[in-house]
């Protein structure tokens, strides 16, 4: 007897979001190679090009687009535009709670899978060269890839209408790949396959073009599979629907020559400005959760939502290559806020000892070198102080705390712990110099003091105090 299959299918439409017209390449592969699934689509051509534009506005616009794509129940969304996926993807995945798919990795892989000698070529807009974004997610599949990038803003120009198709200006534009032997070369713009014949042309029959739109559709369909999304069949006609925030009726006249459909409904839309929800995050650079809990019962008042790099696996360690705490704190934190676009709290602190000079100050974690260990930083302290006596062996625990924004100048507060070195460690509380940095005042070592206790004093709580202070008196936040 044949068993029984239960087919799950969601027939909710599928989201996608552009720059402007350059997004209908992606949609034009959709209808053909998803006859069931149902398209909603949103250009912003009232602010194309995003190209030139910087990475923290393209991500503004991103989620604004989203935001009216929301009120439709989309069950997946497709990022059709290479600045965009440049500057969000990894954002929009942290928000959305359904599957997101750029065009940068599928035109990627495909890139790599038809070249046969290894050379490469990127053409794309400003924005999405500047990301590196292709860059990486070629030399993380193959490191041995050779690749050429060129930005070329006039052909965005040519799509959208601003200027006339120019087959000497395109040829000047590819001009740049005449020395550089690739056999393959990227569209990374979704504009620019409506200018793949001249482009064709002028790059020779041995250059294989990649379309990202073809490539992403491919993994729409995977996903839609994979999750048990795609729609029922039938041979009704679907009810697509096509957003501009520029003027309908010329989008209409490129959206129905480009798909080939006459029939076509194009809507002109103002979209609700300002809206981010990412904006209402904020990220602690540290992967310690119980900072992050800290952190959450100060901001979480105000409606903020704290993260740590644990929910950013995908961000690299930033290198601490300053030579004070504020520089080493500024770096990760102004580093890691421009990366994602949210606002960022990072510390650097450390163990001050006055006969030393401040020694060991920004080393105190790799003070005995690497790896870190803190038995054998204490052990190396006690031996350097050796007979220095009592009344020489100031000290204070220094904590620089930085908050960076995407958008404003950080802030910057420190906070600062003094005691002296005690000759033997007591105290089995704490870590790092903690038992032998003994303070007068309670006649006992940090690591004596108890958790509780230790945090209502500490350098790094002195510092979370005076930055909270600036925030309040400067209302950044609320």
């Amino acid at each position: 007897m044949q068993k029984e299959v239960n087919v799950v299918y969601d027939n909710r439409p599928i989201g996608f979001i552009d720059s402007g017209f350059g997004g209908l390449t992606v949609v034009k592969q959709a209808l053909k190679q998803l006859p069931n699934e149902t398209v909603i689509f949103i250009g912003d051509s009232a602010r194309c090009p995003y190209g030139p534009r910087p990475s923290e506005e393209v991500t503004q616009f991103t989620f604004e687009l989203v935001n009216y794509l929301q009120q439709y129940d989309i069950k997946m969304l497709v990022v059709a535009c290479n600045t965009a996926t440049a500057a969000a993807l990894p954002l929009l995945k942290e928000y959305l709670d359904i599957p997101v798919l750029g065009v940068i990795l599928p035109g990627a892989r495909a890139a790599i899978k038809a070249s046969q000698n290894d050379n490469i070529g990127v053409i794309a807009t400003q924005g999405t060269i500047s990301s590196q974004f292709y860059d990486h997610a070629l030399k993380a599949k193959k490191p041995s890839l050779h690749i050429w990038n060129k930005a070329c803003p006039s052909l965005v120009d040519m799509v959208e209408g601003k200027t006339n198709v120019d087959m000497t200006k395109i040829a000047t534009e590819l001009s740049t790949f005449k020395d550089s032997n690739i056999d393959t070369l990227i569209l990374g713009c979704t504009h620019f396959p409506m200018l793949k014949r001249e482009i064709e042309s002028i790059m020779g029959e041995d250059v294989t073009l990649i379309d990202s739109g073809v490539e992403t559709i491919n993994d729409v369909s995977a996903f839609l599979d994979y999750f048990n999304l795609s729609a029922s069949p039938t041979t009704q006609p679907k009810q697509h629907r096509f957003f501009t925030t520029g003027d309908a009726t010329e989008f209409k006249k490129v959206a129905a020559s480009w798909l080939g459909r006459r029939d076509l409904t194009v809507e002109s839309v103002t979209l609700n400005e300002g809206v981010n929800p990412m904006k209402k995050t904020i990220l602690i650079a540290t992967k310690n959760a119980g900072k992050a809990k800290e952190f959450q019962a100060i901001f979480g008042k105000q409606g903020y939502t704290v993260k740590t790099l644990l929910d950013y696996p995908e961000i690299e360690d930033v290198e601490e290559t300053g030579v004070t705490f504020e520089e080493n704190a500024r770096l990760k934190a102004e580093t890691i806020a421009k990366l994602l676009n949210v606002m960022v709290i990072s510390d650097d602190s450390g163990l001050c000892v006055d006969f030393l000079d401040g020694a060991p100050g920004i080393y105190s974690a790799r003070y005995a070198g690497e790896p870190k260990n803190d038995a054998r930083n204490i052990a190396k302290l006690l031996a350097i102080l050796g007979e220095v006596p009592e009344e020489k062996r100031t000290a204070k625990f220094h904590c620089t705390v930085v908050m960076a924004f995407p958008d404003r100048e950080s802030i910057v507060a420190t906070g600062e712990l003094f005691g002296r070195i005690a000759p033997i460690p007591k105290g089995d509380g704490g870590f790092g110099y903690d038992p032998v940095f003994f303070l007068a005042e309670y006649n006992k070592t940090a690591a004596e003091l108890g958790t509780e206790m230790k945090n209502k004093i500490s350098h790094r709580k002195l510092a979370i105090d005076a930055l909270m202070r600036q925030i309040e008196s400067e209302g950044v936040l609320w």
